[in-house]
């Protein structure tokens, strides 16, 4: 009876043993990735983030999102399905100096502007980022066009067209240029800040007027 007692507890351990590594936590680079959807929360999950906490605990707190930064890491999230909320820190282990009832004082109204050109304007500034370049598009209101000014993050996700042909390479973002003119359409929702702030979709590089 003893050996089958102790049979039975070494079963227990080992069934143990594999659950908790069968249920490991998903990596930071998993949750945190230019490559992931936009994550969706509620307010009262934001709410709940005390101050001090770091970014990567906040981050595994309210899931799995996109980062849209480049030079700087920005998590994207969508709070009650109506605003955006972003939030950018340089190290994920450095301590967020807000909580999250203060994050939220920065939400800003989303706008779905995917199916239309965003904005047809000229490029005055790139700044390199990790995975992508942000870029300045200044231009102004026309019938086809969305907004006059908008902050646009290019990634390897982006398309990228010079006129109508596609550029294939997989860094494609580093064909445009200061001085280009170009056509962006967003990757979904765009925060209403002066100037907006989304993601590109496309990018046609106009070179035919």
């Amino acid at each position: 009876m003893r050996r089958i007692m102790a049979v039975l507890a070494l079963m227990v351990v080992v069934i143990s043993l594999t659950s908790c590594k069968s249920s490991g936590a998903v990596s930071f680079e998993k949750l945190f990735s230019p490559y992931n959807a936009v994550g969706h929360v509620r307010a009262r999950d934001v709410e709940s983030i005390p101050k001090g906490m770091t970014y990567r605990e906040i981050i595994t707190r309210l899931g799995a999102t996109r980062d849209v930064g480049s030079g700087l890491h920005v998590a994207q999230y969508v709070v009650d399905d109506k605003e955006n909320l972003y939030i950018s820190f340089a190290d994920p282990d450095e301590a967020c100096a807000k909580s999250g009832t203060e994050l939220l004082q920065s939400v800003q109204p989303i706008i779905d502007d995917s199916d239309t050109i965003g904005i047809r304007g000229v490029v005055r500034d790139i700044v390199q980022g990790k995975d992508g370049i942000t870029m300045l598009v200044e231009g102004k209101l026309e019938q086809d066009t969305s907004f006059d000014k908008a902050s646009v993050t290019v990634n390897i996700s982006s398309k990228v067209l010079r006129d109508e042909t596609p550029i294939t390479s997989q860094f494609a973002f580093l064909e445009i240029k200061e001085g280009d003119t170009v056509e962006v359409t967003f990757n979904g929702p765009v925060a209403q800040s002066y100037p907006v702030q989304g993601v590109a979709a496309t990018v046609r590089i106009v070179i035919t007027p």
